[in-house]
């Protein structure tokens, strides 16, 4: 009944049903395709975490409206030190979480707190079985721990008869692992995995110059024949152009995001925090979401005019 009642909130205030908040905006790891790249990020924004109170203060003035809380965005979400308790906050707010590791930091004591936190869904970004093809895409990620560290947490959540979270397998198709994937498919069945994500790498010209997906496109993308599905670029002289390109936004009027400083921003690929909404520890949703300023700007995204709407990577 709880959720029907917020889809009803959503539906009659006409707010968005999600929020990424970005709890910090660091990672151990540095991907060459990283969708948010953070030597990009540090030119305008400096390294930080979401302080809990203001976290605890975002979670409350958005919770009467938005029933999805996405745990992270441009980070590692594992590396705040009060990440379960995030968890804990929003999950007793009866939002439903969800957080996207890259695993390296999912450790045996920290599985046993996610498990017990209230997390709704739990992705792990795993894109190759073996340590070249892994470790050539995750760089700085080391094969041999992230695998085990997957292997222990689904093993643990079956031994604790655990329905949730639901877990994710995240498998990004590039060249290094395009021969894996009916490999993938065995080990998200054989580890008990709920969902298996096939995705493409994203490299579009938000966080990327011409010459550099040019040079990363020649390098990841794959060059045997994959099943239509997951493709979603198509090559063109060594460049990557979305097959499919948007006239109108999809997301705009559905999910927002806050970035770690407490600024709601309108796109999760708004990497700098140019098209701000307000500071969301400070205002009730509602009154942020139906201001005039909120409202030009979304009027302006929905029909893709800002010059980011040009480059955006919502290209699947």
């Amino acid at each position: 009944m709880a959720f029907v009642y917020l889809y009803g909130e959503t539906f009659i205030f006409k707010t968005p049903y999600a929020i990424i908040i970005e709890t910090g905006n660091t990672c151990n790891f540095h991907c060459a395709t990283c969708p948010t790249p953070h030597d990009l990020i540090y030119t305008r924004r400096a390294p930080q975490n979401m302080d809990l109170e203001k976290y605890k203060r975002v979670i409350d003035n958005v919770k009467k409206y938005v029933h999805v809380v996405y745990v992270y965005n441009s980070n590692e979400p594992l590396l705040h030190p009060d990440i379960v308790e995030m968890i804990k906050y929003a999950s007793m707010s009866n939002m439903h979480t969800m957080i996207s590791t890259n695993c390296s930091l999912l450790t045996e004591s920290k599985t046993e707190e996610l498990l017990n936190s209230g997390l709704g869904e739990i992705r792990f970004a795993f894109d190759g079985l073996d340590k070249e093809s892994f470790e050539g895409f995750r760089c700085g990620g080391n094969f041999e721990i992230v695998k085990c560290n997957i292997e222990y947490f689904c093993k643990k959540k079956k031994e604790l008869y655990k329905k949730r979270p639901i877990t994710t397998l995240q498998f990004i198709l590039n060249k290094l692992n395009q021969n894996q994937i009916q490999d993938i498919k065995k080990f998200a069945k054989d580890n008990f995995i709920d969902k298996l994500y096939i995705k493409p790498f994203i490299l579009s010209e938000y966080a990327y110059n011409e010459n550099q997906i040019k040079n990363l496109s020649v390098k990841f993308y794959p060059d045997i024949d994959i099943d239509d599905e997951y493709i979603v670029y198509k090559k063109d002289q060594n460049q990557l152009k979305p097959i499919h390109e948007y006239s109108k936004c999809p997301d705009v009027d559905n999910v927002f995001t806050v970035l770690a400083d407490g600024r709601a921003v309108m796109c999760c690929f708004d990497l700098y925090g140019d098209y701000v909404y307000g500071e969301m520890d400070k205002t009730d949703l509602w009154h942020l979401w139906t201001n005039e300023k909120s409202i030009n700007l979304r009027n302006k995204a929905r029909k893709r005019g800002f010059p980011l709407c040009k480059i955006c990577g919502n290209i699947e």
